[in-house]
């Protein structure tokens, strides 16, 4: 729009763009982007505007001096509207445009427009001056920097924009200007020697070519860079180093399939400019496996687009499809292998739909390649293909709980006939589900205390061996076991020995450190249970013991509570949080904090009352002499947990009061100080709310989703994530819509963070408070109705969440008020798409809408010359990931107006 303008507009643009960057409503890599499409599309520009090349040249100019953008863009224009001309290509034409697509790329890391702005260069026999001229911006470079541009030229290779012979002559090219680079590049030999070591590592360049390095760098010279290349291939050069970590980071995975602590691993390496060769390791090592495996595999790399960019996953497809023919080899069915894999990145969101339209034509126009674009075609083009697409492995996460439980009781069945204890371990790994390892104990436990000792017996052996193997973790037996105890009354029926057989196994489990030693007394509290026995204060001591047990392994407030409202303990609620409470002293200060988080999560689900718990307290506070003998910091213990209770808006302040009455003066006192003093300081949770605070409030100005959950990440403190959960929903209450759609966004991708029970927690609490919410936010039932069933739409939340809420927070006031509002809209006709566009703003309109709405601010812009009011419409338009629209808008605009 400057552009079309006159030096006015151009002015103008450059007062916008600066403002953009300046208050961080666009970063950098935006800018560049948009810039590098104003250039690409000059050609067309100066056919309405004859004086584009000159005005856009200028403009680039100016953004160059203030530091928005690289130098080269000026060349690039100088370039284009040679290329626009006709004008033959030079080698200094075709070295200012490498310098450009280097410059280019060290922002952007997009391989895919270098690769098409060199095909729009056709450098013909210049290839290898264009290659040339990259590796030696490299030479100027820091070390992180020379690698990213190796990994360009390797990446130019993969899409067919050079060949290996011209990266071979490039090179070659390089070596004889050593002399010249010398000067500015006192370690250009060294240098030189790592890019080579790079590109042979990477398959780019034959290794034969070290022999002729002393031929073309003369013998002295080239010999120094043919040492360094074979010390560096001994040392493992970064990308070897991390090859070797991928490596044993998948095998870890196919063997323990965790896609969250694989991702976790992976985004620890720190190399996110590699992560198209975890791609390409994944696809590569699917090959070997079963279907199963394969799901989880698609699975890993649908995760991983937290960790890496979308240009990391279609180089990894690219470089994947490239070596098709040598993968055939070993892979007869490599085609279909990796036909499914690509439609099934699409369905997924990995790739984008156009994908195969991209891939190099010399990849996909002959031989395997074509038949896997084919298969690709059939599959993404078939009716009712994103159903099929994703049971494309018939397998894992994509079955029905029927068709799992099914699969468990056969395995487990089998076992007990055969009694072939690895082909029942191998059997469970291939299930391909770790989440449900929980039924398949339980399953296993039942069958063992219907059989008999020798039953017990293979049961103690299976689970031992699940344990060991780690094809089970600790949380999925905890679970199993638990449900099978809950389940004891119904099994009692049918085998009246059952409590004292599934007591036996607890007991052999415990001795084995398979499970808490509280499951033992568990049993026996159900079974008691069943036959009506009164319950006593040392019954529920021994509940509440277990539940604390079972909670410090599973973190499950949902069936810590469950199991409490089972229980039913009437007046004897204040003995189990007393119990519970008194079980924290003899743990380290986290799992002293995690129980103290446990009863507050109680309290919030209506499993205890305020008033239960302050009197448990008070049970607790009386029973301090006995405490001291076990643990001898009792007094600042207990001071510390009331610290935290108060914190936590469980207990009232006004304890502190009646502590000396109840614990006596002296030792009363001295918890009223710890208290005191723990309150100033701040507690964990005290500190963590701050600092989420504060990450929020950033977040709110300016929104990058992705920045936001690695600094959420970053604080290690997942027992806090309802904490998150409910700031952000209590922060979006006072913003406008496009700001609530970026924080049902972030909500969705912290998933990837916390756990499902902690949106459970940060939803319910944040409903507790709605009545004090609603004095500052009069409409906060629609909101809050808005935000729960958009969550449940992105599967933060499941369908059946209200259901789960305590009934004393939905049956009256505002909460039945918000449980009807969520009932309407997820029950309405084409309910999905209603509530994906619940806000109305951001990432849920259309591109064109969007572009609609840049044409129309910058318009507004040009046309009022309100700066700020301009940098107010980007921001409110509420997609940072779409600046470059508004760069290359702003910037044609400027070059048809003027300077």
């Amino acid at each position: 729009r400057a552009v079309e303008g006159g030096e006015k507009e151009m002015r103008m643009a450059l007062a916008l763009l600066k403002e953009l960057q300046k208050t961080r409503v666009m970063d950098h890599v935006q800018l560049t982007k948009g810039m590098g499409r104003a250039v690409a599309g000059l050609p067309d520009l100066c056919l309405d505007v004859p004086s584009a090349a000159e005005r856009l040249r200028t403009l680039a100019d100016w953004l160059a001096f203030e530091d928005l953008v690289s130098p080269s863009f000026e060349q690039a224009v100088q370039r284009k509207a040679a290329q626009g001309r006709g004008t033959p290509l030079t080698p200094e034409a075709v070295g200012m445009h490498a310098v450009h697509v280097a410059e280019e790329y060290l922002v952007c890391e997009s391989g895919r427009d270098a690769a098409q702005s060199i095909e729009e260069l056709n450098a013909g026999d210049l290839a290898a001056d264009l290659v040339c001229r990259v590796l030696a911006v490299s030479l100027e470079k820091p070390q992180r920097e020379r690698d990213m541009l190796c990994t360009l030229v390797s990446s130019l290779v993969q899409r067919g924009a050079v060949d290996s012979a011209q990266v071979e002559a490039g090179v070659d090219l390089l070596v004889k200007q050593l002399d010249d680079l010398l000067i500015d590049a006192p370690k250009a030999v060294e240098y030189v020697g790592g890019i080579v070591a790079h590109l042979v590592e990477d398959h780019v360049l034959p290794e034969g070519i070290l022999a002729s390095l002393p031929l073309v760098a003369g013998g002295e010279r080239g010999g120094k860079i043919a040492e360094v290349v074979n010390g560096q291939l001994k040392l493992p050069l970064p990308i070897t180093a991390h090859k070797k970590q991928v490596r044993a980071i998948l095998e870890d995975f196919f063997a323990n399939p965790d896609c969250k602590e694989t991702a976790e691993q992976l985004e620890g390496l720190k190399e996110g400019r590699f992560g198209h060769e975890v791609v390409k390791r994944v696809l590569v090592m699917s090959l070997e496996k079963k279907d199963a495996e394969r799901e989880m595999a698609s699975v890993l790399l649908s995760g991983l687009t937290r960790v890496y960019g979308s240009e990391q996953f279609f180089e990894g497809f690219i470089r994947t499809l490239r070596g098709i023919e040598d993968l055939a080899l070993d892979t007869p069915n490599v085609c279909a292998v990796l036909a499914n894999f690509i439609a099934r990145a699409i369905a997924d969101d990995v790739l984008p739909p156009v994908f195969m339209s991209l891939v190099p034509k010399r990849i996909v126009e002959s031989g395997r390649g074509k038949e896997v674009a084919a298969l690709v075609k059939g599959l993404v083009e078939q009716h009712g293909s994103s159903a099929r697409i994703m049971n494309v492995w018939g397998v894992g996460s994509r079955r029905s709980v029927e068709e799992l439980k099914e699969s468990v009781r056969a395995l487990v069945e089998e076992y007990y006939v055969e009694g072939e204890l690895e082909e029942a371990v191998r059997c469970v790994r291939e299930l391909g589900v770790p989440h449900f390892g929980h039924e398949v104990v339980k399953r296993a436990v039942y069958r063992a205390v219907e059989g008999g000792e020798k039953e017990m017996r293979m049961a103690l052996a299976l689970l031992k061996e699940l344990q060991k193997t780690r094809v089970m973790d600790h949380v999925q037996l905890t679970k199993g076991m638990g449900r099978a105890v809950a389940g004891l009354p119904d099994l009692c029926l049918d085998v009246p020995s059952a409590a004292e057989r599934l007591r036996t196994l607890a007991d052999w489990l415990a001795f084995e450190d398979l499970v808490s030693p509280s499951f033992e007394q568990a049993v026996q509290r159900k079974a008691a249970q069943g036959r009506g026995t009164p319950l006593t204060p040392e019954a529920v001591g021994m509940h509440a013991v277990h539940v604390a047990e079972e909670y410090l392994v599973c973190e499950s407030g949902r069936d810590a509570a469950q199991s409490i409202e089972e229980l039913n303990a009437g007046d004897l609620a204040a003995d189990l949080v007393c119990r519970v409470l008194a079980v924290s002293l003899e743990k380290p200060q986290r799992e002293r904090d995690m129980l103290c988080t446990l009863v507050s999560s109680l309290v919030q689900r209506g499993a205890v009352d305020s008033a239960q718990v302050e009197a448990g307290v008070d049970l607790l506070v009386k029973q301090l002499d006995d405490l001291l003998i076990d643990a001898p910091k009792a007094v600042e213990y207990v001071g510390g947990i009331v610290a935290h209770l108060v914190e936590d808006h469980v207990l009232p302040e006004g304890i502190l009061a009646s502590l000396p009455l109840v614990a006596g003066g002296e030792r009363g006192g001295k918890i009223a100080e710890v208290v005191n003093g723990q309150l100033k300081l701040p507690l964990p949770i005290t500190a963590h709310k701050k600092q989420v605070r504060a990450i929020l409030e950033d977040f709110f100005a300016n929104p990058d989703c992705k920045e936001t959950a690695e600094q959420l990440e970053g604080l290690k403190e997942g027992r806090f994530g309802h904490e998150v959960v409910k700031r952000v929903l209590v922060m979006s209450l006072e913003k406008k819509d496009a700001e609530r759609e970026m924080a049902s966004v972030l909500l969705s991708g912290l998933t990837r963070v916390y756990g499902s029970e902690q949106f459970f927690e940060g939803f319910i609490r944040t409903l507790r408070g709605i009545e004090d919410l609603a004095l500052d936010t009069p409409n906060v039932c629609a909101v809050l109705a808005n935000f729960i069933a958009r969550a449940i739409a992105d599967d933060v939340l499941p369908p059946v969440f209200m259901s789960l809420v305590p009934k004393r927070i939905v049956e009256s006031g505002r909460g039945k008020e918000v449980a009807a509002l969520v009932k309407g809209l997820v029950e309405q006709h084409g309910s999905s798409a209603r509530i994906m566009n619940v806000w109305g703003v951001g990432s849920r309109r259309s591109v064109e809408e969007l572009k609609e709405s840049v044409r129309a601010l910058v318009e507004e812009y040009y046309v009022e010359g309100e700066l700020e009011e301009a940098v107010r419409c980007v921001r409110e338009l509420g997609v940072p990931h779409f600046g470059h629209e508004v760069v290359k808008r702003a910037v044609y605009r400027a070059v048809e107006g003027g300077e």
